[in-house]
């Protein structure tokens, strides 16, 4: 039996980066303490260039990009430098990007920083962006800096349209497994491949395809990956063949390569990196199984996954456990990882670490509350590490009790921890379900029919408020499969 390697495809970016061709530059935003002070009284006016940025043709010709100009320019401090950084982007993204003045009149750019920039706040895919931009300066005189116009002033607020560089190395939207018989590709037989962060990512941002397949025992099954232009290019078609490692487990495409041969049976999660060519064949479980002391996998709340990577759910557990990918234990078993430490919170109720599949290693994954906790586990195979959140008392709180978490209703939970009831709770027109008495850990949800007539809500871990009539009722919430089900049954 092939010994199981559990790693990304991206993992192989490191390991393998030698071979790349794909290096589009991506400086990183700056980021700088408060300025030692300001003077209000300067002035200065600039304004954003409205004129499209072609940053091909300014690279080309070994020039500077202009991102605004300055018009006005008073009641400057004698004995000081100007220096103006760009604010790019929006929300969260936004970063901030040093410029290069020209005569305290022209804001220049290197075109390959602001082309780094853009892909850094907006996307890697090559184009023509609209993306809103505003300019902080400073007078400059030593280490010291000054920021101009008071606090948070900001000059030549607009938009800044750019065109970035072509790719390097183009990356289609979809890519295909292709099963090869008698020695051909059998396009007729092509899966298409998901990129691993949904639908609508570009490719350039996420060069991670996967497919799950069902590999029959004793078979002999090869194949290769083709982009979609090779559905319809026939013969000159391009498909990329593997290099694989010494396990099979993975390995670098490239169109030189022959056909891969599939090393395992069963279900199998096949993932490429087109960014680094390269991919990896791991299993793929359903379900796993997270086990304490003498219970049986059977009777455990399972871990469930939507991408056979992250296995997820609410658990509960007994200090130490391991987890299983089977009901009978037969299958792979999942411990501790002694060689990397664990991370504890502050708070002394999360803790992550480092799980391995080698069966040499016997200890049991650690949990951070001694005693039966139910815990929300988060578990990454690709990554090999675990999170584990403890849930330790579980409170309704909403618009019927002012969103007091001192006034929350507590639930109470079974001896398995499965479910949790309260009763006569007052309810207002939404409501959450809090866990530890403070805001890291809750549940949201969204209502489903229910034919009974009460009001049902499907759990998710940090879901969005749920919506009720306002009144009195009895609460339970069920955790024993998923979805994780609440309901409300009116007094």
């Amino acid at each position: 039996m092939k010994k199981i390697t559990f790693f990304s495809a991206i993992a192989l970016t490191l390991a393998l980066g030698a071979c790349d061709n794909f290096d589009l530059p991506n400086p990183p935003g700056q980021s700088y303490p408060a300025p030692d002070g300001y003077f209000e009284n300067s002035s200065l006016v600039m304004s954003a260039n409205t004129e499209a940025l072609n940053l091909t043709e300014a690279n080309a010709a070994n020039e500077f990009v202009t991102l605004a100009t300055i018009s006005e320019l008073v009641n400057f401090p004698e004995g000081y430098d100007l220096v103006v950084d760009m604010n790019l982007g929006s929300g969260s993204k936004a970063k901030t990007y040093s410029t290069t003045l020209v005569d305290n009149k022209e804001v220049t750019i290197d075109p390959t920083i602001l082309n780094g920039a853009v892909q850094d706040v907006l996307t890697k895919a090559p184009g023509t962006y609209t993306l809103p931009v505003s300019f902080s300066a400073y007078a400059v005189r030593g280490t010291t800096r000054m920021g101009l116009g008071g606090l948070n002033a900001t000059y030549g607020n607009g938009d800044l349209t750019v065109k970035t560089y072509d790719a390097a190395k183009v990356i289609e939207d979809a890519y295909y497994f292709v099963p090869v018989l008698n020695g051909k590709a059998d396009m007729s037989k092509a899966k298409k491949m998901n990129n691993t962060a949904g639908n609508g990512v570009s490719p350039y941002d996420n060069p991670e395809f996967a497919l799950q397949i069902e590999v029959p025992e004793d078979s002999e099954l090869f194949f290769v990956i083709a982009p979609q232009s090779a559905l319809t290019a026939g013969e000159n078609a391009t498909i990329y063949g593997g290099n694989p490692s010494a396990d099979e487990m993975s390995g670098k495409l490239g169109t030189s390569y022959g056909v891969i041969k599939m090393p395992v049976a069963g279900s199998v999660l096949v993932t490429v990196n087109m960014e680094a060519d390269s991919y990896t064949i791991n299993y793929a479980f359903s379900v796993l199984y997270a086990v304490s002391g003498a219970t049986k996998p059977a009777n455990a709340m399972p871990l469930y996954t939507d991408n056979f990577i992250n296995y997820y759910g609410v658990t509960a557990l007994n200090q130490k456990f391991t987890v299983y990918t089977s009901a009978d234990k037969k299958g792979v078993a999942f411990k501790w990882d002694e060689s990397v430490e664990t991370e504890l919170s502050e708070n002394g109720l999360e803790l992550s670490g480092a799980i391995t599949a080698d069966s040499s290693v016997t200890a049991q994954i650690p949990a951070p509350i001694k005693g039966n906790c139910l815990y929300y586990v988060d578990l990454n195979l690709v990554l090999k590490t675990y999170t584990l959140k403890a849930l330790q008392t579980m409170t309704v709180i909403g618009s019927g009790n002012g969103w007091n978490l001192e006034t929350a209703t507590p639930l109470t939970p079974s001896k398995d921890l499965k479910t949790w009831t309260a009763t006569d709770v007052e309810i207002g027109d939404n409501f959450k379900i809090n866990c530890n008495g403070a805001w890291d850990y809750d549940f949201g949800g969204v209502s489903v029919p229910d034919v009974n007539g009460q009001s049902v809500y499907n759990l998710n871990f940090k879901g969005s408020n749920m919506e009720a009539t306002p009144g009195k009722y009895d609460v339970k919430i069920d955790f024993s499969t998923l979805p994780y089900v609440l309901t409300l049954t009116k007094k």
